[in-house]
């Protein structure tokens, strides 16, 4: 009698999935979790304040208090970021000054304010902490949390036993049996419709097998998607760009639409599926040595998108994945072939299950197990317009822009560093790139700018000034790798042997004679 019931769920399921309908029941089992934890976070709070009560009353509270909890200064929130903001805007900022300052109180105010940032920095950057798993707002009963065990009543013990057999006696069985029938049913359907030789019967029944073997996918994570301004959803052609957290990420957008797929051609299973898939669509797969030349990936992008009978193009721009929390700099590569993005935000909601995957500290298959025994996974997808790159924009600037939108409709935070920091040091452009924006700022703000303008006007002169012999032994003691203050530095002191500054009194009297 189990096992027909068993089986009839799973059919149901599949039932649901085809024809993308829903009986409200995971919508109706979220909605019963999350009133659950309420009630699970009144007692913790109850508990809490008559512990608290307990150390008042005691002679010598420091004895017996206890350490309830470890947590980092990310976690905490005690670091007001003041000057590493006041540094920032000072970066970009774009006013003029009409009074310029000297150098030197610029540079020791803003040597200042770089020492604070910098400490700033190391207790709490804003970079390394978007590689982790984000501190949780309230426990929801699962292990992932990094508060240690403590306990605090008996109401929520035994409610935490109860939810372990749920989850590993109940969801993880029929979560197991979705998820292999929707590997058997996407490699069968998709070898099948690969034979069809009709290309627009193939193209309806690969749709319709792709969205149900998502959808069951899905299911077999008790997902509870909800998807926002679908008029705006790319339906031929284009490339849609979307912030990534996890590698469900796909699952997730697939659920609704249809993508192209993008990536490195891999070998054993992960190599069959990639095979299978390209049987019934076009997908796009490079060979490892290709995949390293950049012109050739441009090249077969470009050829897809400007085919408006193929799939749209999902790419995730930051290259990696991060914690729910921020949005990290896009790569320009998918925003340089001049074709309409379609930006796609995507939000989790971490009051059930944290969704982000850390992949230097999880193996794909560990984190795959702890997304099957979680409660639930909630997902928030909007479909931006489509926007396209304006006149004189160039793909960085065109990047930032779709990245910015992205940001704002997901309640994400912008951030400009580069996801690549996840396993690489700062790059030297990077380093380069901040150097650039505080030399303009210097130019903005103090005399460095007329100070270098004067310089270059006197190595003008120079070579203007003085015969062909002299020129010749004045480029005999520059050296080809002498930078530019060098340079600078060693035509000065020719000065008074080419007697420009006196060319200079003369003229400056002749015109003084003149008035």
């Amino acid at each position: 009698m189990i096992f027909l019931l068993f089986w009839f769920l799973i059919l149901l399921l599949i039932f649901l999935a085809v024809t993308g309908k829903t009986l409200g029941l995971r919508e109706l089992y979220v909605e019963t979790l999350i009133r659950i934890f309420e009630w699970g976070a009144t007692l913790s709070e109850e508990s809490d304040v008559e512990e608290d009560s307990v150390i008042e009353e005691d002679e010598f509270p420091a004895q017996h208090k206890k350490i309830r909890r470890s947590s980092s200064s990310s976690d905490l929130g005690i670091i007001n970021r003041e000057k590493s903001d006041i540094i920032d805007a000072k970066l970009h900022e774009t006013n003029v000054t009409e009074s310029k300052q000297s150098t030197v109180s610029v540079l020791v105010d803003d040597t200042l304010d770089f020492i604070t940032a910098g400490m700033e920095a190391v207790i709490e950057d804003q970079v390394t902490n978007r590689f982790s798993a984000a501190q949780l707002p309230s426990w929801n009963l699962l292990s992932r949390t990094k508060f240690t065990f403590h306990f605090l009543n008996w109401q929520l013990t035994a409610l935490w036993i109860a939810g372990f057999m749920f989850r590993y006696y109940v969801l993880v069985p029929c979560r197991i049996a979705l998820f292999v029938i929707a590997i058997v049913l996407m490699i069968v359907s998709t070898s099948i419709i690969g034979l069809i030789p009709h290309a627009k019967t193939r193209k309806f029944l690969n749709r319709r097998c792709m969205l149900m073997c998502m959808r069951i996918y899905s299911r077999a994570f008790s997902s509870v998607i909800r998807f926002h301004d679908k008029e705006n959803r790319a339906n031929k052609g284009g490339i849609c760009v979307a912030n990534h957290t996890s590698p469900i990420d796909v699952m997730v957008l697939s659920c609704d639409n249809c993508y192209a797929m993008i990536g490195q051609k891999q070998g054993g299973f992960l190599g069959f599926l990639q095979t299978t898939l390209s049987r019934s669509e076009h997908h796009i797969w490079f060979e490892r040595g290709e995949a390293g030349d950049r012109k050739q990936v441009m090249n077969r992008m470009r050829e897809h998108v400007e085919d408006e009978n193929k799939l749209p193009i999902i790419i995730f721009p930051e290259g990696t994945c991060i914690n729910n929390t921020s949005v990290m700099m896009f790569k320009k590569g998918s925003f340089e072939i001049g074709s309409t993005i379609y930006p796609i935000a995507v939000k989790y909601d971490t009051r059930l299950t944290d969704a982000f995957w850390n992949s230097s500290a999880q193996s794909y298959g560990r984190y795959l197990w702890s997304m099957m025994t979680s409660w639930a996974i909630i997902c928030d997808v909007w479909y931006l317009p489509p926007m396209t790159r304006g006149d004189g924009e160039d793909s960085i600037s065109f990047a930032k822009r779709v990245k910015r939108a992205i940001a704002k409709k997901g309640g994400l935070i912008d951030l400009e560093w580069d996801g690549a920091l996840k396993r690489e040091r700062v790059s030297s452009k990077l380093v380069t790139l901040q150097q650039k924006l505080y030399f303009e700022r210097l130019a903005r703000t103090t005399t460095l700018n007329s100070m270098l303008e004067e310089k270059s006007s006197d190595i003008l002169n120079i070579m203007q000034g003085i015969t062909e012999e002299e020129r010749n032994e004045l480029l005999k003691q520059i050296d080809e790798q002498d930078d530019e203050e060098e340079m600078i530095r060693k035509i000065s002191s020719l000065k008074p042997k080419f007697k420009i500054g006196e060319q200079d009194t003369d003229d400056s009297q002749q015109h003084i004679k003149v008035d």
